[in-house]
């Protein structure tokens, strides 16, 4: 799933955990989890929840800072690329909310259209957002955030299975990666828009039950989570060539690229092996290994797209769930 940040070294410095701290662990008051954004800015996370219809704010120490009510199955959410506003796809309400970063105010509520948007991404002035209330029935749209929100377009992918994951970077405007959840096997591709058109720029089959996909910081390298590999796949946008992958075990089900560090995470759903892997400096052994059997006394999975870097690489914001107890908002070292 598309996760963002912005990034301010004071404010990691007055609000990131302390540095003797290696994990802290937050109860969130919700019941099902969707996906994680950090704002480095104004120090904040934000989880959201469809089935809540809401989106849950912290500090980036894990305190809860406040609930934000009313948004019809919150789902995928993206900074704007100035920072002041948070997009807030509402799969079941035909629009993507538009929150002030730092009022926490909603100010403003854009239609889409009746097609269930549910992952977000930006590039440029862009805001790039899949959609899909049937299957065989989802696509790829986008809009005009800056100076306004305007100018909706759908279908600049259409007829596919289910709303599929996006990716972009802002190393590479205009770049944007699609990924096909739901199938085996799933199918991954590259797309540069050009005027109004996404000019399809190469395709593959990247294996069966994708999760997450990221693209890294300078655009060069598409990453994909799926969860039938044992490794976090890596392709070059330029072919989809398969390179060397990163080896974590079953099943990938999530990834993290920090835009201001040189740093990589990789997340699986282990019941009895580790559950996310940091890699720093294009390196392929990993730096840090966490398993939440270790952290957790009620251990719980790491949920799909469960992965979101603060500021400087140097914390990693991972969000773990079941279906019997509230999501836990995780933050580890880097």
């Amino acid at each position: 799933m598309l996760v963002a940040f912005m990034a301010v070294l004071g404010v990691l410095g007055m609000t990131a955990p302390a540095a003797a701290v290696d994990h802290i662990a937050t109860s969130l008051p919700l019941s099902t989890y969707d996906s994680v954004v950090v704002d480095g800015v104004q120090g904040h996370v934000f989880i959201s929840s469809r089935t809540d219809h809401s989106v849950v704010v912290t500090d980036l120490t894990g305190n809860v800072v406040t609930t934000m009510a009313n948004l019809p199955g919150a789902a995928g959410m993206v900074l704007a690329p100035d920072g002041d506003s948070l997009y807030v796809a509402l799969s079941r309400g035909g629009a993507v909310a538009e929150i002030d970063t730092l009022t926490l105010a909603e100010v403003g509520r854009h239609p889409v259209g009746e097609v269930c948007p549910s992952e977000l991404a930006t590039t440029g002035d862009l805001l790039i957002f899949s959609y899909g209330c049937a299957t065989w029935e989802a696509g790829v749209g986008r809009a005009t955030v800056e100076p306004f929100f305007g100018d909706v377009r759908r279908g600049l992918v259409a007829g596919e299975y289910s709303a599929p994951l996006l990716a972009t970077t802002p190393g590479r405007p205009g770049l944007v990666a699609v990924g096909m959840p739901g199938l085996s096997p799933a199918d991954v591709s590259i797309h540069q828009i050009v005027g109004d058109s996404f000019v399809l720029q190469a395709s593959s089959t990247a294996t069966s039950n994708l999760r997450d996909i990221a693209l890294s910081t300078d655009g060069s390298l598409l990453y994909a989570a799926a969860g039938a590999s044992s490794e976090l796949q890596s392709f070059t946008t330029d072919s989809l060539a398969l390179r060397a992958g990163y080896t974590v075990g079953a099943y990938p089900n999530a990834v993290a690229v920090s835009r201001d560090a040189n740093v990589l995470a990789a997340g699986v759903d282990a019941y009895y092996d580790p559950d996310v892997f940091i890699y720093r400096n294009g390196q392929f052994a990993p730096s840090r290994v966490y398993d939440f059997a270790d952290l957790q006394t009620d251990p719980k999975l790491l949920a799909p797209g469960g992965l979101a870097w603060g500021p400087g690489g140097k914390w990693l914001y991972a969000v773990t769930s079941d279906f019997e107890t509230a999501p836990t908002l995780n933050i580890l070292r880097g």
